[in-house]
């Protein structure tokens, strides 16, 4: 009676640990899809270190949507290339450099052989125009496709915190200081124009 109910504890352990034992090896099938997704981060960090953006949009599935951190929506080659081109180089760009550092809170999570979710954290650091450097904590979220035998970045969402948002405070800052700049110099050139006119008036009585 014993042995029997030994056997029967033996055999539900058993029955726990086969399920355990199958699902290991499942996410060791994916260790070369780990290798070169962790090379795609990187390929698309120096592409937007180095502002290359024919180097990141190969980085893309050939359809692909990239949400910004202005909340913008990317879906083609041109529409990067220009976004970047007005946010470093516009004539109202105030922004000359970004340095990019992701990190993933997770492994990227498998949906198929061919699709898998990732999402994490980046520090984000800013180059003013005026020399000053800004950094901004952003978090975001990627869906991967494998085409061809390689991994690319089907959608790609980068947010941050609005109400912490030191990048904005200091565009914000800066239009005020603009504003302020222009009503001081209008009053002061209505001012001159005032005066000009009411010395004409004095001198050409009706």
């Amino acid at each position: 009676m014993k042995m029997n109910l030994i056997r029967l504890l033996l055999f539900a352990f058993a029955i726990q640990i086969v399920p355990l034992a199958d699902a290991q090896p499942a996410d060791d099938n994916h260790q070369a899809d780990h290798v070169a997704l962790r090379a795609l981060r990187e390929r698309v960090v120096t592409a937007l270190d180095n502002q290359d953006m024919k180097a990141l949009t190969s980085c893309f599935a050939t359809n692909f949507a990239f949400t910004t951190v202005t909340q913008d929506v990317l879906t083609n080659d041109a529409q990067v290339q220009e976004f970047f081109d007005r946010m470093f180089h516009g004539d109202g760009a105030l922004i000359t450099s970004l340095k990019t550092e992701p990190k993933a809170d997770i492994l990227t999570r498998f949906l198929s052989d061919n699709v898998g979710v990732c999402y994490g954290t980046s520090i984000d650091t800013y180059t003013m125009k005026s020399g000053e450097i800004v950094k901004m904590n952003v978090r975001w979220s990627a869906t991967v496709v494998k085409e061809n035998g390689e991994w690319k970045v089907a959608i790609a969402h980068v947010g941050t915190d609005f109400l912490n948002n030191p990048v904005l405070d200091r565009v914000t800052s800066f239009w005020k200081r603009a504003v302020c700049i222009a009503c001081s110099v209008g009053i002061v050139v209505g001012g001159i124009i005032g005066w000009i006119l009411g010395r004409r008036g004095r001198k050409n009585p009706a």
